[in-house]
Parts: C-alpha cells; structure tokens; sequence
C-alpha cells in the first residue's frame, strides 16, 4: 500500500502524465470522429454543421498551427516560473511548481487539440474509393468537434497564464505551503482517529524517547540510501509476529544509509520473510515529500525567509510574511499532540520516532533567529509570532506546551542584544514581551 500511494503521488507531480493522456485520448476521439463522419449521410447534416474539404482543411491547419504556438508559450513560462522559483524561492519548491495541475491542465488540452486537429487533416482529402475519382471524405462534425477544442485550448492559455502569475506572488506561495502542510497535520490527526490500532498506548516524555532495547534485539537494515518519505503503520504491525516489539528508530523526512537499522525488532523470528515485508512498509526516495513528512513543508518555508534574508536579496518584508505562516502551522501542531506515542495492537508492540513540538519550534525560527536577529523588524515579527502562540495556548489550553516557546522567546531577545543594532530598536523589541525582557524593569 506505501509503495501504491507513492506511485500515485509520483504520477501527480509528474508533467508529463496528463499531457500524455490528452494525447492518446486525442487519438482515440480522432478516429471515432472520422468514422462517425463516414458513417453519416451529408444529406442528413443541418446545414450550419456542414462544410468542404479545403475550408476543413483550411480550419485544421490554423488551430493546429496556432496552437503548436501556444505549447511553446506554456512551455516557455512554465520554465521561467520554474527558474524563479528556484533563484527567489528555494529549490524545494520545485515540485510544486511541476506538480501544479492547472498547468499540466492547460497543456494537456492543447496538446490533445492539436494531435487531434492534425488526424483530422490528414484524412480530409479528396480519395479514390472503388476506381472512382471524386469522392470525398468531409469531416463535418470533426471540424466542429475541432473548433470548439481550439476555444476550449485558448481559455486553457488564457487561465495558465493568469494563474501562473498570480502564483509568483509570495503570499501565494507561501499560502500554498501553509495550505498543504496544514493539511497534513489534519489528515495525520484524522489517521489516528478513524484507526484505534494506531492510537497510542502510552505518550512518553521527551526525556524517555530513548528505548532500552533488550540485548537480543536484531536490526532490520535499509537496503538503499534515500529520503524516507512514507512509512506504512499498519502493514508493519500487520508483519509483526505475535508478541513482539519493533522499535522505528527513523521518521519520516530523515535520511537512511544502506545497510543501517531502520527498525529494531524483538524477538527475532526465526524467517526472513518478516523482515522483508517490514522493509517494503517503508518508501524511499531520492527527495523528501509531503505525503507524510510535516517538517518539510516547514523547511520550505523556512528556505523561501533565509533566502529572503540573505545579503544578494536582503528582502525582510519576504521574511516577515513566511514568519507568520510558520506561525499558522505552529499553531495548528500546538493545538494537537505531536510525541512518540507506542502503539498496540492485539500482542505486537510499535514504537514510533517522531518529532515533538520543540522539534518543530526550532525548525521554525532556529535558522531564521539567526540570519534575522540583525534586523528589528524580522525580530519583532518573531517576538510577535512566538508570543500570539504563548497567549493563545495559555487561554485556549492547548496540548502544546508553554516553556518552549518562552525559551524561543527569550532567544530571540538574547541575539537581538548581541547584534550591532541602536539601543532603541532592542528596546522596542523588548517592549513586545515585558514580562519576559530581562532589559526592561
């Protein structure tokens, strides 16, 4: 099932999956089109369906050259989005940009117009049927059916276009990552409810996220190096024998090396059939994904501030709108428990690792504490994004807890004191949390 879902999100991203689907399916229309148009009797066509060999021909070749144009002009703009996605954004936003399934749309149709116009042409001659000359093969309906794909392809054009830069804005991107990675943190959350077996049996603290392993533990190793990009819960358990513990000691978004445990399991069974099936619940790639990997969405967003922030770019305004998305996404994490829960179901154990909510808040503003201390504004952007999560979680009582996002705080306002900016802008980053601020009485 892991291996049938990374297929399928593959197939998403890919470009070429529906463009190559228009194309067959133009091919299959073309010929049923043609031999519809053989089958009937001219006679029985209305009158404004009808038309001639050299105005059929005539038509075909414009909306097929027109459109080969317009492939071209897709292609060209998808190409720079892809380019400026790179150099402003990250690179890691790719994806989403090849991914983009109005865009894939869009190309898709005009591509499939044009295979379709250009069967068409091909049999809209004059032919020798039988020894006599003159007969003709006038695709009446063909025609139609192609002028009404070539206005369907230049709304097609004109809808890419206007969404491919309404998407360059950086509120579209950044709405966008914080849309998807939300999202995850939903659907993860609806996982453990809609399946009791994947309910946690007990939430350790993070002090006890260590496992004392028994000495008789055996290792299930990762056979290849890659991104761990989903891991299948259930099948594990589901190949675990009778009272036995697995202990995952790899998330999802964590690198594997080849021939390093993945897994440590206890007791051993005697097969290595079990050891097999545990190796195929989980899915690597050579790039990390956001089919189960929350932290990459954080990443990416963080990836778009830093290189906002950078001295090339120097754009903190950019910065300060990705600030306060992570905001967003931490507070969603904040009002959910996020912990290595151990699981059981019937006699099998399942220890999963897993990042807590300080591994998040310093995934957020660790980097970005460091390359925006420098700037008041990036700064207090910050102070009030962490303080709006410390407020909201003290009067909403949310699962997240208090003391890391205190400390983030106060991190903040240490490096703030130990840039090289006027005492007036520390002090008026200090004047966010007085509470907090060692500088102010």
């Amino acid at each position: 099932m892991v291996r049938l879902r990374q297929t399928i999100d593959q197939l998403r991203h890919r470009l070429g999956f529906i463009p190559t689907a228009s194309i067959f399916s133009a091919i299959v229309i073309a010929q049923l089109m043609l031999w519809i148009d053989g089958e009937l009797d001219d006679q029985g066509i209305p009158r404004f369906l009808q038309t001639t060999v050299g105005s059929g021909r005539a038509i075909l070749a414009a909306i097929a050259g027109g459109l080969i144009s317009s492939v071209t002009l897709l292609l060209s703009l998808m190409l720079v989005a892809v380019q400026l996605a790179s150099s402003q954004f990250s690179p890691r936003t790719l994806r989403n940009w090849i991914g983009d399934r109005t865009q894939q749309w869009a190309i898709g149709i005009v591509l499939g117009t044009t295979v379709y116009c250009l069967l068409i042409l091909r049999e809209t001659r004059v032919f020798d049927e039988g020894g006599r000359d003159g007969a003709e093969l006038t695709p009446h309906l063909s025609v139609i059916l192609a002028v009404v794909l070539g206005i369907g392809s230049l709304l097609a054009v004109v809808r890419s276009v206007d969404h491919l830069t309404n998407r360059l804005r950086i509120g579209s991107v950044a709405a966008m990552l914080l849309d998807e990675t939300v999202a995850l943190i939903e659907t993860t959350d609806r996982r453990s409810v809609d399946n009791p077996e994947l309910n946690p049996a007990s939430v350790p603290t993070k002090g006890e996220r260590r496992i004392a392993r028994p000495a008789d533990a055996h290792p299930v190793l990762a056979e290849s190096a890659g991104w761990v990009q989903q891991i299948d819960t259930e099948a594990i358990l589901r190949a675990l024998p009778e009272h036995s513990t697995i202990d995952v000691t790899i998330a999802a978004g964590s690198f594997s090396y080849p021939g390093t445990p993945i897994a440590w399991m206890w007791p051993a069974p005697d097969d290595d059939a079990c050891f097999d099936e545990i190796r195929r619940s989980f899915a690597f790639g050579d790039t990390r994904t956001m089919q189960q990997d929350i932290g990459f969405g954080i990443m990416q967003m963080v990836d778009i501030a830093l290189r906002a922030l950078s001295p090339g770019v120097n754009d903190p305004n950019t910065a300060n709108d990705l600030i306060v998305h992570l905001g967003a996404v931490l507070l969603a994490l904040w009002e959910r428990e996020v912990s290595q829960p151990t699981v059981e179901h019937d006699t099998r154990t399942l220890i999963r690792s897993s990042l807590d909510h300080e591994d998040y808040l310093q995934a957020a503003f660790g980097s970005i504490r460091v390359h925006g201390a420098g700037d008041p504004d990036v700064a207090a952007t910050m102070v009030r994004t962490l303080e709006m999560l410390r407020t909201e979680t003290i009067r909403r009582s949310l699962p997240g807890p208090v003391a890391p996002l205190e400390t983030a705080i106060r991190r903040v306002l240490d490096s703030v004191d130990a840039a090289d900016l006027f005492d007036y802008d520390k002090t008026r980053v200090h004047a966010l949390v007085p509470d907090l601020s060692p500088r102010l009485p």
